[in-house]
């Protein structure tokens, strides 16, 4: 039996990695103020509005962003240096074989005063992965079999066969959050979970405030409310920073850089990213079934042109890898920017044919689906832009699958397996890409998994799968009155509870 060590050995490391507490705040961050109010407020600016607040049924990062390791917690979670770390359990053990997990539970509570039981994590994590569950990520909990109590304290779960991202899933995903199992929480609107922090209001369209939860068993976060400012428009975001609406800018664009080039009232950091700006192909159309189709796509899109028009601060990349991953490698020369060559592709196809809608959430910059159209116009393809609201792309490109191209940011660092699942929104269907994507899930190592994974974004780039616009960099803006705020993979989290602010 592997055995990890429990909160106090751990918690230490974490807080002078991360500058803020470890059962909740586990992420790259910014070093904490030398001096800071434990009650100030702090004001942050996101994107894109969660469409609403049910973690256990609703799809988006931005959702993820909000509430993960803020609101709700998993058996686990994880720190700044990618290991896991207690939450809800304060120890656990794996099998030889890898496929029985044993935790040991903490002594916790929901925000209603309820105290967690392991029929709680037993209901929550069952749902998660039911036959009829409605959970985003319960893809990522298939090879779960059974989950049981042992006692009062301990909950088991048993694999079917090896899972090399099964705690991953406990500790980062929707399906690993745990809900009270007897609830009449509205979650839509409102939330019911461990975390250090609670939802205190919502005015949609503009902000999500989170209040401390002061019954928390852990650390105590740093501050006491930290408000979610869903602001689009990057001239808007930039003048809010400025006016001090908001203490820290999360998605700078290139203007927003210049602007507060030389202001020494704010720091500029550059992070970490995971997220690939992918142009989804539905292999649904026959046409786009073609793989040399989708080739011709890929090879009528000048990505190092597109980067430029989007202001830079972004790779390019030629699959679902970044340079982070392990099993990176550079495949940007395959179906390389060719026009001519994507012509010659096209020869043999009837040009009736090659018409085909691409469906934008309008949370997106019109100019990165305008230059797409621009540029697949140039070698024969027609396309019409859709642009509709996140919300409305939800439901009808990813889970009524009704779009022939579509374009969205890709956030979870596992995405690239998802080319191994037939019934994901792409329609993707490669015998080879499932067989891959499953010997890297069941992999006996690490170093196994990764060279599978690695096979995986080759063969998917030769098959030209999506196309792979380019990885964003995150650049974060703050007032240097504000420490303590993660700048790495902040794409679908964000944990709160270590900024400080000196206000």
């Amino acid at each position: 039996m592997r055995r990890f060590p429990s909160i106090t050995a751990i918690a230490l490391t974490g807080l002078i990695v991360t500058g803020c507490s470890t059962t909740a705040g586990d992420l790259d961050a910014a070093p904490a103020a030398v001096e800071s109010n434990s009650d100030a407020t702090i004001d942050v600016q996101f994107t894109i509005e969660p469409t609403n607040l049910d973690i256990t049924s609703t799809s988006g990062a931005a959702l993820q962003q909000l509430l993960i390791s803020n609101v709700y917690e998993g058996l686990i979670s994880k720190n700044a240096n990618g290991e896991y770390i207690p939450a809800l359990a304060t120890d656990w053990t794996v099998s030889d074989d890898a496929l029985t997990y044993t935790f040991e539970l903490a002594d916790a509570a929901f925000h209603d005063g309820s105290p967690v039981v392991v029929g709680d994590i037993v209901a929550s994590l069952d749902a998660a992965r039911g036959a009829e569950s409605v959970n985003p990520d319960a893809k990522r909990m298939m090879l779960v079999e059974t989950v049981s109590a042992v006692d009062d304290d301990t909950v088991e779960i048993t694999l079917s066969d090896r899972d090399t991202y099964f705690l991953d899933t406990l500790a980062v995903t929707s399906a690993g959050m745990i809900v009270p199992a007897d609830d009449d929480t509205d979650r839509a609107n409102t939330s019911n979970g461990t975390g250090p922090y609670t939802v205190a209001q919502w005015n949609k369209g503009s902000t999500i405030t989170l209040e401390r939860n002061d019954e928390y068993r852990g650390d105590a976060p740093m501050n006491k409310t930290v408000v979610f400012h869903y602001i689009a428009e990057a001239t808007t975001a930039m003048n809010a920073l400025s006016t001090g609406e908001i203490d820290v800018l999360t998605a700078a664009s290139a203007e927003t850089l210049a602007f507060f080039e030389g202001d020494d009232a704010v720091d500029i950091t550059a992070g970490d990213s995971t997220s690939w700006m992918t142009l989804g192909m539905n292999n649904a159309n026959p046409v786009l079934a073609n793989a040399d189709v989708r080739r011709a796509i890929n090879m009528g899109i000048d990505k190092a042109g597109l980067i430029t028009v989007i202001g830079g601060n972004a790779v390019e990349v030629g699959s679902m890898a970044v340079p982070s991953d392990p099993w990176y490698s550079d495949l940007t020369d395959i179906n390389a920017y060719d026009p001519e060559g994507a012509r010659e592709l096209l020869t043999d196809i009837d040009p009736s044919e090659l018409a085909f809608t691409l469906t934008v959430a309008n949370t997106y910059d019109i100019k990165i689906s305008e230059y797409i159209a621009a540029q697949l116009g140039e070698i024969g393809i027609n396309v019409t832009i859709d642009t509709v609201e996140f919300a409305t792309w939800l439901e009808r490109a990813y889970k009524q699958k009704e779009y022939d191209l579509t374009m969205v940011l890709h956030v979870d660092p596992t995405t690239l397996t998802y080319y191994g699942n037939p019934a994901y929104y792409w329609n993707y269907d490669n015998a080879q890409a499932q067989q891959l994507a499953s010997a890297a899930k069941s992999a006996a190592s690490t170093q196994d998994r990764d060279e599978k994974m690695a096979e995986l974004a080759e063969l998917i780039a030769e098959d030209a799968a999506s196309g792979w616009l380019y990885s964003p960099q995150t650049m974060v803006v703050a007032s240097t009155d504000v420490s303590g705020y993660p700048v790495d993979r902040i794409a679908n989290r964000f944990p709160v509870s270590g900024m400080t602010a000196v206000n």
